[in-house]
């Protein structure tokens, strides 16, 4: 399930540029703090590399609280807080953090407690105006409430989430974006995995506010030692009649190696061998990732097929909601389908070479990608595959 639509105020005029750090505080209890988190930063560490490292955001986290062991451990995050004990707190706190953006995520302890919940939104709302009183330019993005695995409980955090829209308040949808699965043992707080989603629905939010026109890169990666690195490798997530390469191997592969690359050291490396002439595939995952993708979203990559079976490659994108890449009929630059086995009849990609492959993802508009993935896919040839991707791009366009 996709965020829900965002209506933001005009973009902060300064802070996009990478020299002056953008002061963001982010406001709540427990979650906000990283309660249950392995490394005790929740969302924000994520967060944080997102910004500087994919959009070149310097930032500065503030706040009178102290939490987890990345580089920036400020917040204002109050485990236990409720709405109305946040906003007994927030002039001293804004006062002397002086934040650029608030991220407020509050309410849950309200609604745990069953404390005041027809009224909990109105409060909400009622603190992020105290906010911008206080700091008059400000700009504040509030978020929905998470899952919680209690049913009742849950209950009344889907009837709190219904009335946020109305608020007017630019706001981000944790609850769409996690499912009782990303939350922990406690029924309350979210698995690592489950802050990864939250770091990445506040990132995928903050171009309005941060990006200052310009595009907004989702993921990024050259394979080498300081970006993400591969979830799986040699990891086949659905084949037919597709085994190995060669010595003794069984199966499609696809592994980062410092073989051949387009502009660093490493790249991806794949290969397999197609067995039957009757349809053949490997469908390998690669990434889990959570993208937010909008209108005119693209994806570029390149690949360097070493054969012409080779070619019969692309990466593949997986969606929440079930949908993919290669059956959503987005082409690329050439005006050929992004499905693995239009690739490879397309003409376009020349073997032992670097191909570059942009694809706008607007046919995917709306959804979020779960995984990334790559493909082989060729129902009418055999023989073996083999190449390289390198250089990962899925970027939102400025504005």
């Amino acid at each position: 399930m996709a965020a829900t639509a965002l209506t933001f105020v005009t973009a902060i005029p300064g802070p996009a540029a990478a020299t002056t750090p953008v002061r963001i505080m982010p406001l709540g209890a427990s979650i906000t703090w990283g309660t249950a988190s392995t490394d005790g930063n929740g969302y924000r560490e994520e967060l944080r590399r997102h910004l500087a490292d994919d959009a070149g955001i310097a930032v500065d986290f503030v706040g009178s609280q102290q939490s987890g062991n990345g580089p920036d451990r400020d917040n204002e995050g109050h485990p236990g807080f409720r709405i109305d004990q946040v906003a007994a707190g927030a002039d001293a706190w804004i006062g002397a953090a002086r934040p650029d953006v608030v991220l407020i995520n509050a309410g849950t302890n309200d609604i745990i407690q069953n404390y005041d919940v027809a009224n909990a939104p109105a409060r909400l709302g009622a603190l992020v105006e105290q906010v911008r009183r206080d700091a008059p330019g400000i700009k504040v993005v509030i978020s929905t409430l998470v899952p919680n695995r209690d049913a009742a409980v849950n209950a009344r955090v889907t009837a709190f989430n219904a009335k946020l829209p109305a608020l007017g308040v630019p706001l981000v949808d944790f609850y769409g974006n996690l499912t009782l699965a990303d939350i922990g043992a406690d029924g309350i707080h979210p698995t690592d995995d489950g802050y990864s989603k939250l770091a990445n629905a506040w990132y995928s939010a903050l171009p309005p506010v941060l990006g200052a026109g310009r595009a907004w890169p989702l993921f990024r990666t050259d394979f080498g030692a300081t970006v993400q690195q591969l979830t799986w490798t040699d990891t086949v997530q659905s084949a037919l009649n597709v085994g190995g390469y060669c010595c003794g191997l069984t199966k499609m592969e696809s592994g980062r190696r410092a073989e051949l690359a387009h502009g660093g050291t490493y790249a991806l490396m794949y290969s397999g061998n197609d067995l039957s002439a009757s349809g053949s595939y490997s469908y390998n995952r690669l990434y889990n990732v959570h993208l937010i993708l909008t209108a005119h979203t693209t994806l570029t990559y390149w690949i360097h097929p070493q054969n012409a079976n080779g070619a019969s490659v692309a990466l593949d994108l997986f969606l929440t909601d079930g949908r993919s890449l290669r059956d959503s009929g987005a082409v690329d630059q050439y005006a050929v389908r992004a499905h693995p086995q239009y690739q490879g009849q397309g003409g376009h990609l020349g073997a032992n070479q670097w191909n570059r492959v942009t694809v706008d993802l607007t046919p995917l508009a709306g959804g979020t990608v779960d995984q990334i993935r790559i493909g082989y896919d060729q129902p009418g040839g055999t023989g073996a595959f083999r190449g390289y991707v390198d250089d990962i791009d899925v970027t939102r366009p400025s504005g």
